[in-house]
């Protein structure tokens, strides 16, 4: 075989492929791309919650609230922001934190576990205000509170879930104070639909 039969089969083949291509309808690029796009997915949710306060008392009970922002992704976690707020009163310590921080989470079926880490601006309330080593009545104290926990949501409809949710937390009282409060919550969330 020459290498003028071999090109003249190779410009046969590639016309061959080619002819088809030119004169097929154009693509409608216009129906390929999506009318909408989802920006986030936003839920709010709202539970009962029990604290374990570390400062002198069996538990605290109150309840937590907050919102979820999440940009929807195809990862194996869904990354998302929280933003949380717990209000939890005792005979002994009220304890009351507000913040935020990360959440990641992987959808198996109906079950939504995760995981988080938060920071959040926490204040201390003594019920029973004592005098501290400096002679001073010590009512409350504040810090910044360090939580990491998860938990589980489980859809019942597809904008409600039910949450339960273990929480550990750290506090920094300053000279050498700190608290390690846990919290269980159990609520619900809603899923705000666009």
């Amino acid at each position: 075989m020459r290498i003028s039969d071999g090109l003249n089969w190779v410009r046969k083949l590639i016309w061959t492929a080619a002819v088809p291509l030119i004169l097929a309808p154009a693509p409608l690029w216009s129906q390929a791309t999506p009318v909408a796009v989802k920006k986030a997915d936003i839920s709010a949710f709202a539970a009962f919650t029990r604290v374990t306060p570390d400062w002198d008392a069996p538990s605290n009970k109150g309840f937590t609230f907050g919102v979820d922002v999440m940009k929807p992704v195809r990862w194996f976690l869904k990354p998302s922001l929280e933003f949380r707020g717990t209000i939890a009163h005792g005979p002994t310590v009220n304890e009351d934190t507000y913040g935020g921080g990360v959440k990641v989470e992987h959808p198996i079926w109906r079950l939504h576990p995760y995981a988080d880490f938060l920071i959040s601006a926490g204040t201390i309330t003594f019920n029973h205000p004592h005098i501290d080593a400096r002679g001073h009545l010590y009512k409350s104290d504040n810090s910044i509170v360090y939580t990491y926990g998860g938990g589980v949501d489980y859809d019942l409809t597809p904008r409600w879930a039910a949450k339960f949710d273990y929480q550990g937390e750290h506090w920094n009282l300053g000279s050498s104070q700190t608290l390690t409060p846990r919290a269980l919550t159990i609520g619900v969330v809603y899923r705000i639909p666009f």
